[in-house]
């Protein structure tokens, strides 16, 4: 466009100057005008393909910045109001702004962020649930579950030594066993039927003596039957910290001379009422994985026990506990109590399972041949209560099994026993 204007100056300057002849030259001088206009016509397309190529040409002024950091040479440009025109170079900051455009790249740093998204998959780490997998997929024949509810002789009611329980677990077809002592407790609190505070370091030091000698044939492992009654929740939680425990079993028991001091007022009635309320309130402290035997009032004053009676304050309890997550125990040894039927009942183990709380089976052994004792009935009860899966816990992680598994490992090892 510049070469253009320079052209018709010119001519402009021909026909000033020879004034004698500005006549004659009138005539060709259309011609010079009308042939330039065809070219003028023309060179707008041209004018377009240099504007085209220049991006390219104009980025080797882009590469030439580092000259134009001479401030001098720079402020003339900026006098050339017309290359100021050039709103290429402001664009031609756009067209680097292109190469940075360079999306394919950052596209490529956003597919390594869908990488970076697996930990959403990691963050479904509910793998510890994940660790489950590989004790189901095991070889045809191999033990599977656990007895999660077992004593030894510092409870001083319970006879036979850690080694006799584990040798009883082979034979009963389980892959381990968890002794849950009754903890000690403050101020004496009922002294006959546990261990004593000063006797706790004997208690994990027996367990782990079983432990090292049915290493690589049975899992041994520490548990601990841990009290609840109201007020020593920081007792409890600090001796939860004594040791490295497996499985924390939450144990309510109405027999304790100081519950009934303290609670046994009014009605039977009101005095089981008040038994799923502190049911309720053991899950709620977070103290404890899994609740033992949860109807175990059933036996105050058996001959009167009737559920249909108890069943709204049993409802309202599951309520609260189930939204706390923590699993309740189907324990075996209620068929030796004096209200005969398994702790809870199969009513409230429906109403357990309706509610989705998880189920773990234990057979309170206080000697060695209860160790595993009624699983087979206890795993049909689960089935005809609407569970498909019953718990254990490892580190205190809870572990899931489908029960038609475990129901198959045990009849195999009965089957084997016959």
């Amino acid at each position: 466009m510049s070469k253009s204007t320079k052209k018709s100056a010119k001519p402009a300057t021909k026909a000033a100057s020879p004034s004698a002849k500005a006549a004659s030259k009138k005539a060709p001088a259309p011609k010079p005008s009308a042939r330039k206009s065809t070219p003028a016509a023309k060179k707008p397309a041209p004018a377009k393909k240099p504007a085209a190529k220049k991006p390219a040409p104009a980025k080797k002024p882009a590469a030439k910045a580092a000259p134009a950091k001479k401030p001098a040479p720079a402020k003339k440009p900026a006098a050339k109001a017309a290359p100021a025109k050039k709103p290429a170079p402001t664009k031609k900051p756009a067209a680097k702004a292109a190469p940075a455009k360079k999306p394919a790249p950052a596209k490529k740093t956003a597919a390594k962020a869908a990488p970076a998204k697996k930990p959403t998959p990691a963050a479904a780490s509910p793998k510890p649930a994940a660790k489950a997998a590989p004790v189901v997929k095991v070889k045809p024949g191999d033990p599977l579950y656990y007895d999660s509810h077992m004593h030894t002789p510092l409870c001083k009611h319970a006879w036979g030594e850690p080694e006799e329980y584990a040798a009883q677990a082979l034979k009963a077809g389980l892959k381990g066993i968890i002794f849950t002592c009754h903890c000690p407790m403050p101020d004496g609190f009922w002294p006959s039927v546990r261990m004593a505070n000063s006797e706790f370091d004997t208690y994990v030091e027996i367990v782990r003596r079983a432990a090292k000698a049915f290493e690589g044939r049975l899992d041994v492992c520490l548990g601990l039957e841990s009290e609840f009654f109201p007020g020593c929740e920081e007792w409890i939680r600090s001796l939860h910290e004594r040791a490295d425990f497996d499985y924390i079993l939450g144990g309510l028991h109405w027999q304790a001379k100081e519950y009934l001091s303290k609670f046994e007022v009014g009605t039977i009635e009101n005095f089981r009422r008040t038994y799923f309320e502190h049911l309720a309130q053991s899950a709620e402290s977070g103290l404890y994985d899994c609740l033992a035997h949860p109807d175990l009032v059933k036996n105050y004053h058996p001959d009167s026990w009737c559920f249909a009676i108890i069943k709204n304050s049993a409802e309202a309890a599951l309520d609260r506990i189930a939204k706390t997550g923590v699993a309740m125990e189907l324990n075996t040894s209620g068929l030796n109590k004096s209200y005969s039927e398994m702790n809870p009942g199969n009513e409230m183990l429906r109403m357990m399972s309706e509610r989705g709380i998880p189920i773990v089976i234990g057979s309170d052994a206080h000697r060695a041949n209860r160790v595993g004792e009624h699983f087979i009935t206890a795993l049909n009860n689960l089935t005809e209560a609407g569970y498909e899966k019953v718990s254990y816990f490892q580190k205190r992680q809870r572990i899931d099994l489908k029960i038609s598994d475990v129901l198959s490992s045990i009849k195999r090892a009965a089957d084997a026993n016959l």
